[in-house]
């Protein structure tokens, strides 16, 4: 399965939260918008205005640049940190679905977006996570955690069939979510 690109998640959050494009470019200069292109080796973020970029700033890491981009678009602290955490958390869950994939692991096992029939569930619940069995559109075996890691790790251990494969896939999704840091 192929690596699912930041620039893509970022996308997702700004269209779910409903940011306008015209406030952002991901991958080419827009007039008067917060830009994101990958240059050679880099990202750089910039200020489109006037067929000028102001306020140029290079990243190594995909990640520093789309949480620059979050930043910048921002209206304050709040705001970013908002945007940030649900970028944060569907860049969790995509790198989960890779890893999960690779380990041959169904998607109609489980689902993170919600209640899904007969399948181990993850769904956000004001500032919580719940992880719980969906069956006869109900919710069992409900457990509820502060923060979406404890959420991601029940999953795990939900889906895995043996100790041994839960060691691995949590391995794997560890290693793949901080290899792009």
């Amino acid at each position: 399965m192929a690596k699912t690109s930041m620039r893509k998640i970022l996308r997702q959050i700004l269209e779910n939260v409903g940011i306008p494009e015209s406030y952002y470019s991901i991958g080419s200069y827009k007039e008067g918008a917060t830009c994101i292109e990958k240059v050679g080796k880099v990202y750089v973020v910039y200020d489109a205005e006037r067929a000028e970029r102001y306020i140029n700033t290079e990243y190594k890491s995909e990640l520093e640049a789309c949480t620059e981009i979050i930043r910048r678009i921002a209206k304050n602290s709040e705001d970013f940190e908002i945007l940030r955490q649900e970028f944060y958390d569907t860049r969790a869950k995509e790198v989960l679905k890779e890893v999960l994939d690779n380990e041959g692991i169904p998607r109609q096992y489980y689902s993170l977006e919600g209640y899904s029939e007969e399948a181990i569930c993850m769904e956000k619940n004001n500032k919580n996570y719940i992880v719980y069995n969906g069956e006869r559109g109900n919710k069992y075996d409900v457990s509820k955690y502060s923060n979406i890691s404890k959420a991601l790790l029940k999953l795990i251990s939900e889906v895995t069939e043996t100790y041994a494969q839960e060691e691995k896939v949590v391995e794997a999704f560890i290693n793949k979510l901080y290899k792009t840091v």
